[in-house]
């Protein structure tokens, strides 16, 4: 079975989500022409403005991470396609989230579905490197030994942290809030650096 269907799919749903998403920042109402009226405007859509710019960062990674994997497949079969569907259905829902935590900031019941999105969204995205690159013949298995258990290690670790997230969520919301705003970093960084080098 050809991959092509499946990455013009997956690369239409992520523009989709990414749409979707945009389009839950709505304009301000101002209530004059003045400076401050447009201040109180660009205060109240903040918290909406950067949920925005973390979730498009979040789905940005989950994209470059789902090209390069499915780059290197060159057949596909229905368990793979089964996988990506679960990822993309995952991916989809961060823009519910994201307006949702945008309007309760400080609901923990509201914060603690995003790491729980996270966590859900990553483990599958997990099953489908190990699935085509560890598990079976779908892509070129290159890795040593060590390489597939740093690996491992590595999405265990995220996973982890973000269920720690979520129980965090119930202790003091901000923990959550900076626990997922220095995630991303922490594990795009230095793999960035490292390839740069």
């Amino acid at each position: 079975m050809s991959k092509t269907r499946l990455e013009a799919f997956s690369d239409g749903m992520f523009a989709i989500i990414l749409t979707i998403l945009v389009l839950e920042l709505h304009v301000p109402e101002l209530e004059s022409a003045s400076f401050e009226a447009f201040r109180i405007g660009m205060i109240e859509l903040a918290p909406k403005f950067f949920a925005f710019l973390f979730s498009f960062f979040i789905i940005a990674i989950f994209w470059v991470n789902h090209h390069a994997i499915i780059h290197h497949v060159h057949k596909v079969d229905t368990k793979l396609l089964w996988l990506n569907m679960a990822l993309l259905f995952f991916s989809s829902l961060f823009p519910f989230i994201t307006a949702f935590i945008g309007d309760y900031m400080l609901n923990p019941f509201v914060v603690a579905l995003y790491p729980l999105n996270m966590a859900l969204a990553s483990v599958t995205i997990n099953a489908l490197w190990k699935y085509a690159y560890v598990d079976t013949d779908l892509a070129p298995n290159n890795m040593t030994d060590e390489e597939k258990q740093a690996r491992m290690k590595r999405d265990r670790w995220a996973l982890f942290m973000n269920l720690a997230s979520v129980a965090l969520t119930f202790v003091w919301v901000p923990i959550t809030l900076t626990i997922m705003a220095v995630m991303p970093f922490a594990f795009v960084a230095p793999e960035f650096f490292s390839k740069k080098e």
